[in-house]
């Protein structure tokens, strides 16, 4: 659901707020390089100030890990998504006219957030918010899954970031879809998605989740 939801995030933003991502700064890096040597600052800046989000969401998430934080709130999984649902919330009912750059610094802002927070899959490292680590890790797995035996843990590797490759592409493409139809409100969407994992990590708190 994280991963769907990650994909999602990057359809939205691309299709609909200016070609930035939202999750993927790597792209966002090499575009604002490009358009620095095109003299395209306008369109450098519109990359530029979703990395300083991303940043400063990460040291967010940082923040919420530290003893003291942790002991003012009851369970940080749920701190951190109920902070990206109410940040999604919020621009879901902003207008068309919103400047593309509130909505794209917020999701960076968000989705950085979730990123640093939600970091292990049945104790393998993977990314909520992107996909080229966890398609390395899946390319390994299958190539140890063929050449090494068939084991056992390879084939549930293989399983688990098929599932998680599978649902980012889905969510980027139902992002991407979405905003096209229903401009803002497409978030909910992503609310709704956010919500059902929220449901899903509550009982025990670190069902998918690892600081």
């Amino acid at each position: 659901m994280l991963a769907g939801a990650g994909g999602f995030l990057d359809g939205f933003t691309y299709v609909g707020h200016g070609r930035v991502f939202a999750n993927a700064m790597t792209g966002n890096v090499v575009l604002l390089g490009i358009n620095c040597v095109s003299g395209s600052w306008d369109i450098a800046f519109r990359h530029l100030v979703p990395i300083f989000a991303f940043l400063l969401g990460i040291s967010t998430a940082k923040a919420i890990q530290l003893g003291p934080a942790q002991r003012r709130l009851r369970d940080p999984f749920m701190a951190v998504l109920g902070l990206e649902i109410g940040i999604l919330l919020v621009l879901s009912l902003q207008p068309a006219s919103t400047p593309d750059l509130v909505i794209t610094t917020s999701i960076a802002f968000a989705a950085s957030v979730q990123v640093e927070t939600f970091r292990e899959v049945n104790g393998r490292v993977f990314s909520s918010t992107f996909v080229t680590s966890n398609l390395r890790t899946l390319s390994e797995a299958a190539f140890d899954w063929c050449f090494a035996g068939h084991p056992q843990d390879s084939a549930r590797i293989v399983r688990d970031f098929s599932v998680i490759c599978t649902a980012f592409l889905v969510g980027a493409t139902a992002g991407g879809y979405a905003t096209g139809r229903f401009g803002n409100r497409a978030l909910w969407c992503e609310i709704a998605v956010l919500a059902l994992a929220a449901i899903r990590v509550r009982p025990s708190g670190n069902v998918v989740a690892k600081w």
